[in-house]
């Protein structure tokens, strides 16, 4: 049942992902519009403060790939395909302090941005999921913030041009943080004991177990009196991660 409810909260999160395609009206790539690498690494210098960049962990990166297309896939003959250049995508997740506020958290994710296309030119889309509880990866899609980092910030908008050239002119951050971030007193935030608990009820490892026979489990791990403790404890961390 507790699992049930924490279900229906994630369901309110919105996806991220957009892979629609829009129409390309490709023009001469002028020299103007072929940025070099040093433009591109002095025009982040200025669109984070340094001095507000929190501490964070990089948990997991992922690269892929896929054709530039701007047109449906059928309108390409097999030699025009295997000409388009790819698109190089990375997906990063990180962990951040829950105490992180918002400001320093834009900075945080606009910095990482910036280190990574300094370290590869060549990479056109990123996205940056940002937890401050690993055991919520690949469970709810963020639970502090996202970033997008794309053509108008919006996946999907890489032209052939774009990622031959790595022409960043129309280049957008696009950022959602959790409304909960940086307004949370610190008594309203999970402590280490209370995340454990909650973990431990959410856990698979104990999927076939009643919710009972799984509250009799925690309660005596956790050395708590009563099933009303319980319930609070796990009440008061699914509001916070929802």
């Amino acid at each position: 049942m507790k699992k049930l409810i924490v279900l229906l909260l994630v369901t309110a999160l919105f996806s991220c992902s957009n892979n629609s395609r829009k129409t390309d009206k490709t023009k001469v790539v002028s020299n103007k519009q072929i940025k070099t690498e040093n433009k591109i690494a002095n025009t982040f210098e200025n669109q984070f403060d340094k001095s507000k960049i929190s501490k964070f962990t990089i948990e997991n990166v992922e690269n892929s790939s896929y054709k530039a297309m701007t047109k449906n896939l059928s309108a390409y003959s097999t030699s025009e395909l295997a000409n388009l250049p790819l698109v190089k995508r990375q997906t990063i997740t990180i962990i951040v302090p829950s105490e992180i506020s918002k400001e320093s958290l834009k900075n945080t994710l606009k910095y990482i941005i910036a280190k990574r296309i300094k370290e590869d030119n060549d990479i056109d889309e990123i996205i940056i999921f940002a937890y401050d509880d690993k055991n919520d990866i690949g469970k709810i899609q963020y639970t502090c913030g996202r970033l997008i980092w794309a053509p108008n910030g919006e996946l999907g908008n890489v032209t052939p041009q774009i990622a031959k050239y790595n022409i960043r002119d129309n280049y957008k951050f696009n950022i959602d943080i959790r409304d909960r971030v940086g307004k949370l007193k610190a008594s309203n935030r999970p402590t280490k004991r209370e995340l454990a608990i909650y973990n431990m009820i959410m856990s698979d490892k104990y999927i076939n177990l009643s919710d009972a026979q799984l509250d009799k489990l925690v309660m005596k791990k956790f050395n708590l009196k009563s099933k009303k403790e319980l319930d609070k404890i796990f009440y008061k961390v699914a509001k916070y991660k929802n």
